[in-house]
């Protein structure tokens, strides 16, 4: 793997961990400026297909980082 293609991958693993930290903050937030009303919170299947989806993208980077390293 050559430096530029490293430097590439790491800048991806940071700016996803980024984005992964600042949506935490967020939810958390959310969570303590409202109280959960019925029927305005997202579909639990929602969140679930998300998490999966989100799951995959990250077990696909971590894949190709070993294959990279």
């Amino acid at each position: 793997m050559s430096e530029g293609q490293s430097d590439t991958i790491g800048s991806a693993m940071m700016r996803l961990q980024a984005a992964l930290d600042r949506l935490g903050h967020a939810v958390e937030a959310r969570r303590a400026a409202t109280l959960p009303i019925e029927g305005d919170m997202v579909p639990k299947a929602a969140v679930a297909a998300l998490a999966t989806r989100l799951d995959t993208t990250i077990a696909r980077l971590r894949a190709n980082l070993e294959d990279q390293g």
